[in-house]
């Protein structure tokens, strides 16, 4: 994209020196110098990035974070010497450019007094002097994790300030490497999204509260409040009634809320929108409604959907399951339940940064997992059989399921060998055992994997282990029915590692936990 400030125009002030004085105050400079003005909810975010080091919007569509992602950066810049500011968003690189640089591009256009000490320069980039700067950093979709988090390793500054915009799609790496530049000085990182999904390193960060979280709703938006359109370009009453209508229905009477309802805000009673075929829906009713599309969540009230239309997995299902272990570890320790015997699932690492993950299932209590890593089959075998004889457990009483694909194909019966008879080579790509009341699954693994949502579903015996890596994993793969076959399908492994970023080790051993019990004989062996 294009950067350049005008010059020549006439009425400009003459360039103002006094921006230090602005260090504490944000929204006074943005007001001053950048002729902006913003809502209430924006003015948290940007008093936030002046007082915590790390501030997480998590927004509905078209509230502004964006606009004032881009004055925030120009203030930090202006008002701290020695400052650098870095921009990124997810990939593809046009979320970066268009969006965020479009903004702070608009500024140099339309303001160009504020940057006539500065080089501006057509890639992302404005300098003041070698080592202060506000540029864009492009996230590379492909490449090793390494590089990725090398893009963002080693910046040191007086004064630095990450913004990461679609950061639910970023790279967990990416994190990895600002969190590296942050240890000294004066840093600031500012975390955008919406909610679509429960699910990554920012869902965690949400979660365990490691940041100033802000939540951004159109339900507090000023145009949607007052019906006017007092923010031109930000979203409207009328969009905002409009997806009400289009992604919820009203409960009927005597039909019960449930974590899928909302009520329809006072203001917003009677209010009517034009659906898109110029026809008025119904004025709006007091009381609750029911949302039927998961997109209304995030895109109107800023919060993550209770479970995406076809999730597999329920984030409520498996934060009860973590409860349930912290109940039971609190009251009789990381021990198994007494008069119960493993089911272990042993997924075997296959290149990279893949690790074998060993899994023990003890009825419903999941221990910490144990991983190593290492693709040789012989010493994967090894290592797993010297865990196995530490549970002091009768080797013939264990169930051990090996993911017998690929580099896993040998490590079975070499278990066999070093005393595991029950060690059993799964083929995951094999046909299924069972179906169910939506029909048959296309293979084995899908069926696995669906045993695996029924037990954290239905079971309120189970118990996982308080691991954000295991849960990342769990709540990545959808689900679906083919068009031409109808069978039940689950995620490909190579679909969850580009959405995890990693291979999901620690899920595939939970989920190989629930393979079936074959004979000696079988077509698992």
């Amino acid at each position: 994209m294009q950067l350049r400030a005008r010059r020549g125009d006439k009425g400009i002030a003459p360039y103002i020196r006094g921006y230090t004085t602005y260090q504490n105050d944000p929204i006074g400079f943005c007001q001053d110098h950048l002729k902006s003005t913003f809502t209430d909810e924006i003015k948290k975010v940007i008093e936030s990035v002046r007082d915590n080091p790390v501030t997480i919007a998590v927004s509905a569509n078209g509230v502004g974070k964006s606009f004032a992602a881009a004055r925030t950066a120009v203030w930090f810049y202006k008002a701290f010497p020695q400052s650098q500011v870095y921009t990124s968003a997810a990939p593809p690189e046009k979320n970066l450019k268009k969006i965020l640089w479009g903004q702070i591009g608009s500024l140099v256009h339309d303001l160009p007094f504020v940057f006539t000490e500065d080089k501006i320069n057509e890639d992302m980039n404005i300098q003041r002097e070698s080592k202060s700067f506000i540029t864009g950093v492009i996230i590379p979709s492909s490449g090793t994790p390494e590089q990725r988090e090398a893009k963002f390793s080693g910046r040191h500054a007086p004064y630095l300030f990450f913004i990461v915009d679609e950061a639910d799609a970023v790279p967990p790496e990416v994190f990895k490497g600002i969190e590296s530049c942050m240890s000294g000085g004066h840093a600031r990182l500012l975390i955008m999204f919406n909610p679509r999904a429960d699910r990554g390193v920012v869902a965690n960060m949400v979660k365990n509260k490691q940041g100033h979280v802000i939540h951004l709703s159109a339900f507090d938006h000023p145009n949607v409040l007052t019906g006017k359109d007092l923010i031109p370009g930000a979203v409207t009453r009328q969009k905002t009634v409009e997806r009400i209508n289009e992604m919820s229905d009203a409960l009927a009477p005597g039909e019960k809320r449930s974590i899928e309802c909302f009520e329809v805000p006072n203001f917003l009673v009677d209010s009517v929108a034009i659906d898109k075929a110029g026809k008025p829906y119904p004025p709006l009713s007091p009381g609750w409604r029911h949302v039927r599309n998961p997109e209304f969540f995030y895109k109107v009230l800023g919060i993550y959907p209770p479970q995406s239309e076809t999730q597999l997995i329920s984030r409520a299902w498996t934060d009860a399951a973590v409860s349930r272990w912290t109940s039971y570890v609190a009251r009789y320790g990381e021990v198994p339940p007494p008069t119960t015997l493993p089911v272990l699932g042993l997924d075997v690492a296959d290149m990279g940064a893949d690790k074998n993950k060993l899994l023990q299932r003890w009825g419903g209590w999941v221990p910490r997992l144990r991983g190593w890593g290492g693709v040789d089959p012989d010493m994967t075998a090894i290592k797993a059989v010297e865990i196995i004889k530490e549970l002091n457990v009768p080797l013939h009483a264990i169930n051990v399921f090996v993911d017998g694909t690929g580099v896993g194909a040998g490590v079975a019966p070499r278990m066999n060998r070093l005393g595991i008879p029950n060690a059993t080579r799964v083929m995951v790509a094999s046909s299924p055992t069972y179906k169910t009341e939506m029909g048959e699954f296309y293979q084995l693994r899908d069926q696995l994997w669906w045993s695996a949502m029924l037990w954290l579903k239905n079971d309120p015996g189970a118990m996982l282990p308080p691991n954000d890596e295991l849960i990342d994993e769990l709540l990545a793969p959808t689900y679906w029915t083919g068009e031409r076959d109808g069978k039940l399908r689950v995620s490909s492994k190579e679909t969850m590692i580009e959405s995890l970023g990693r291979s999901p080790d620690s899920a595939e051993a939970l989920v190989l936990s629930f393979a079936p019990a074959m004979p000696v004989a079988g077509a698992f062996r």
